[in-house]
């Protein structure tokens, strides 16, 4: 096993608001946030869109995800009003990018990869 690749590479990470928080507080790597429910159906479909996205982008940023109906709080403090919701956070732990609506998993890459550029000039 290579240990020098992160544990979330590739995946989704299922968290709640303190486990979001922890994890931007910590971490220097950027940071694609989903926000969807079990109630809505463009939710349902982007799911899998994002955990593909997730694959595809390997270390180029970490996948988490928030439940909006368990949640409410952190919807609050993120000024998140609707669902699904994409946040890109860069390196640094600031917003660079917030989407609102369905896309698919090459979409969902390269809207993220568009924000990180973007970011990094």
């Amino acid at each position: 096993m290579n240990t020098s690749v992160p544990s979330w590479v590739g995946k989704v990470e299922e968290v709640n608001a303190m486990g979001f928080n922890r994890i931007a507080r910590s971490t220097a790597d950027p940071l694609l946030l989903y926000i969807g429910a079990p109630w809505c159906p463009p939710c349902k479909t982007m799911e899998p869109a994002f955990a593909t996205a997730a694959e595809a982008m390997g270390t180029k940023a970490r996948f988490l995800k928030v439940n909006a109906a368990t949640d409410p709080q952190l919807l609050d403090s993120l000024k998140v009003a609707a669902v699904p919701m994409l946040l890109m956070y860069d390196e640094q732990g600031q917003e660079v990018g917030r989407l609102l609506g369905l896309l698919s998993a090459p979409r969902i890459a390269q809207w993220a990869q568009k924000r990180l550029d973007s970011a990094r000039q």
